[in-house]
């Protein structure tokens, strides 16, 4: 009995694993073979590939934009100061797709001006609308713009910076064109955003008063809210209610 027990305990510690191990493959192999049609059919979202983007996204990022603008004198000492429009924002966005591969992105900025021209236009509400072709990774769009500072304070000095008077620009149309970036992360996309636009605006400074067009580039980054999971759960219902 010894001798029978111990041949026993053996085998079993060599059988056991083995088996444990044949059924996981077994499982796996049978994970792999089904399709991502098959997921769907059960409202899932296959990890494995990517997929097409969802018909409706909202976005939640930032925006950085810069415009260079014009320059100063200072009568007394001859230091000429360049003035610089950099605002940064929250950018908030719905992006509708629609005939598979365009979209439709409606967008609001609110922020504030990060840089030398604070005191004369320190706020910035920037509506744009953009729409182009959007890919499971790449997308590229044509869009428009238009800002106006809400609080102008035409040839306001920084005391800090002991600077000459600041410029400000209103009524700003702009068109440009977008480059994106988006990239599947969990229930999520990662997005990024690069733009550059041609922008009219009036600039008033000291007895300037001019419109002219001038450089706008745009960056931004931001997150898309959801993986297409609830659309894939209201399709198969659908599907489950027709049959």
């Amino acid at each position: 009995m010894p001798v029978g027990r111990s041949i026993l305990g053996a085998v079993l510690r060599w059988v056991a694993p083995l088996a444990i191990a044949t059924s996981l493959a077994g499982v796996a192999t049978e994970a792999a073979a089904m399709g991502s049609g098959d997921l769907e059919e059960e409202g899932l979202v296959d990890p494995r590939k990517r997929h097409n983007p969802i018909r409706h996204r909202f976005r939640l990022g930032l925006a950085l934009e810069y415009i260079r603008l014009s320059a100063a004198a200072d009568m007394d000492t001859g230091k000429v100061t360049r003035y610089h429009y950099l605002p940064l924002g929250i950018d908030f966005a719905y992006q509708l797709q629609f005939a598979k591969w365009l979209m439709l992105r409606p967008s609001l900025t609110v922020g504030g001006n990060v840089y030398n021209t604070t005191e004369s236009m320190p706020l910035v509400i920037h509506p744009q609308l953009h729409t182009g072709y959007q890919g499971r990774v790449f997308g590229v769009a044509l869009g428009y713009g238009w800002f106006t500072p809400p609080i102008r304070n035409k040839d306001a000095r920084s005391v800090p910076r002991d600077d000459v008077g600041q410029p400000i620009i209103i009524n700003n149309h702009h068109i440009g064109a977008e480059v994106s970036l988006t990239t599947r992360v969990d229930r999520g996309a990662l997005s990024f955003l690069f733009r550059f636009a041609g922008v009219t605006s009036r600039t008033q400074h000291f007895e300037l008063n001019d419109r002219s067009w001038r450089p706008m580039i745009m960056f931004g980054i931001g997150w898309y809210f959801g993986d297409g999971r609830k659309q894939a759960g209201r399709q198969l219902q659908r599907r489950r209610q027709q049959r």
